[in-house]
């Protein structure tokens, strides 16, 4: 990487303690700017659907705009599994959307909706589901029937709380 990069060896090393290091470091930038982006998209949407049709379309054509920084994240995540050194690296995108659908949960439990489904699992369930469709397009390509799974994934988003009660006095003419 360092001669790629036009850099002596021994600078990366000083700099960032190895190899890994590097990477671990390049991950959180490019990553975090990606989790910044969806954070700007989805901040001060309230609307179930808004969020999930907003941040999904932001999430989305950032990961299929630049399919070799998309396959080296897969390529990260399961070169963690072997490669304790790369843990962190790979578990950062992860943490920081994970973060971001949480704190999504929260706004929307403080707003008075209520959840149909146990909280931990509905965080499970979000981030798998992302993963699936990221993982299907990159074996199979743009297809429509990942179309249909993206649509049906979207509506299903939409429909795992419920509004608030309506909590005004109703009054009675007499």
């Amino acid at each position: 990487m360092a001669d790629e990069a036009g850099l002596n060896k021994r600078a990366v090393i000083y700099y960032y303690d190895s190899r890994e290091g590097l990477f671990g470091r390049v991950v959180e930038h490019v990553g975090g700017r990606f989790i910044k982006q969806l954070e700007d998209t989805v901040q001060g949407l309230e609307d179930p659907s808004d969020i999930v049709e907003r941040g999904f379309e932001t999430f989305w054509a950032a990961i299929t705009t630049d399919r070799a920084l998309l396959v080296a994240r897969f390529g990260l995540q399961a070169e963690s599994i072997t490669n304790p050194a790369f843990l962190g690296a790979a578990r950062y995108i992860s943490t920081r959307f994970r973060d971001l659908v949480s704190g999504l949960i929260d706004d929307a439990i403080g707003r008075g909706r209520t959840l149909l489904l146990d909280r931990a699992s509905l965080e499970v369930l979000i981030l798998t589901n992302v993963q699936g469709l990221i993982l299907n397009y990159l074996e199979n390509g743009d297809t429509p029937e990942l179309h249909t799974a993206i649509k049906t994934v979207q509506t299903a988003l939409t429909y795992v709380s419920q509004p608030p009660v309506d909590s005004g006095v109703k009054t009675s003419a007499t």
